[in-house]
């Protein structure tokens, strides 16, 4: 199983916004400085009065215009980073569900789950209407996103669910842990004392579910608030 992760990286733009700004700047800098040394030159009467006008207006519009083409590559590269940082969707997993009987609304799955962390795959038994994962989210304040700080996040379970509450007190459960050490004690600080920390917006539980019982492939996303679900269209051959 492959995981696509998105290369377009929108610093580019600011790197590049930047740079020219810069150089525009000393450009213009360097403009003041002929500019002045020719009025000292002229009040000191040791060279003639020759304004060289339309010379020095246009290098001025030169520098005026490279400095604003830059501005705008600059404002375009914190825009494009800005929504890149709020709607960035990393991938994480990948869950492939058959159903055992071949019955669409079969109660047992078998369930492929594939890790982008660890690249390992497990198949488990999955009984339920649908299956869901769960874990840990830690929410960095927004302006530590704008930086380029992603949501910190563990992926901690995957169990089946049923629709109905009924079913769900009665029928049988299945819940695989897809951690060592369930009871790590990072996350329990985090838990107990996240909402104090200067850097963290908050720390919580989240989980995402989806169909079982059919033969679809499904994608696993963290965001910045949580776990996301999209089903993967296969490619036609």
């Amino acid at each position: 199983m492959h995981i696509p992760i998105p290369q377009f990286d929108p610093n580019y733009f600011i790197y590049a916004g930047a740079i020219g700004i810069f150089l525009g700047l000393v450009s213009f800098l360097f403009f003041l400085f002929r500019r002045i040394r020719w009025i000292i030159g002229v009040l000191s009467k040791k060279h003639a009065v020759s304004l060289r006008l339309l010379a020095s207006l246009r290098n001025l519009l030169l520098i005026t215009v490279w400095i604003s083409v830059f501005g705008m590559v600059l404002f375009l590269g914190f825009f494009l980073r800005a929504y890149h940082v709020f709607n960035v969707e990393e991938p994480v997993a990948e869950v492939f569900t058959q159903s055992l009987d071949g019955a669409p609304n079969s109660k047992m799955s078998l369930v492929s789950f594939f890790c982008a962390h660890s690249h390992k795959t497990r198949y488990l038994f999955v009984k339920g209407d649908q299956w869901m994962i769960e874990g840990d989210i830690l929410k960095w304040n927004s302006w530590l996103n704008f930086l380029g700080l992603h949501t910190r996040y563990r992926l901690t379970r995957l169990r089946g669910r049923y629709l109905s509450t009924e079913a769900e007190v009665n029928q049988p459960h299945t819940v695989y842990s897809l951690v060592k050490h369930e009871a790590d004690p990072f996350w329990r600080y985090l838990y107990k004392y996240g909402s104090q920390l200067p850097l963290v917006s908050t720390v919580y539980g989240n989980a995402a579910f989806q169909t079982s019982g059919k033969d679809k492939r499904y994608l696993i996303y963290v965001g910045t608030s949580g776990f996301i679900v999209r089903e993967k269209q296969e490619q036609q051959s």
